[in-house]
């Protein structure tokens, strides 16, 4: 099951953080992550309704983990 773009925020900033970065540092890691992903997810062959999907669920995470 996929998790919810909130608990995958959660994810993102909780790994960094076992990592000893400072709360803004671990929550600036997920960002940089996040925003990679979707400017890979831009450039590969799929589906136009699944990378719509996959843009929606990364544009979610990045919200997430703005709010942390």
């Amino acid at each position: 099951m996929k998790l919810t773009p909130k608990e995958k925020a959660k994810e993102l900033v909780d790994r960094f953080l076992q990592r000893r970065y400072t709360d803004e540092d671990s929550k600036e890691c997920a960002l940089i992550c996040v925003d990679e992903v979707l400017k890979n997810s831009l450039q590969l062959p799929v589906l136009l309704s699944t990378a719509v999907s996959e843009e929606i669920y990364w544009e979610e995470v990045k919200q997430e983990i703005e709010k942390l």
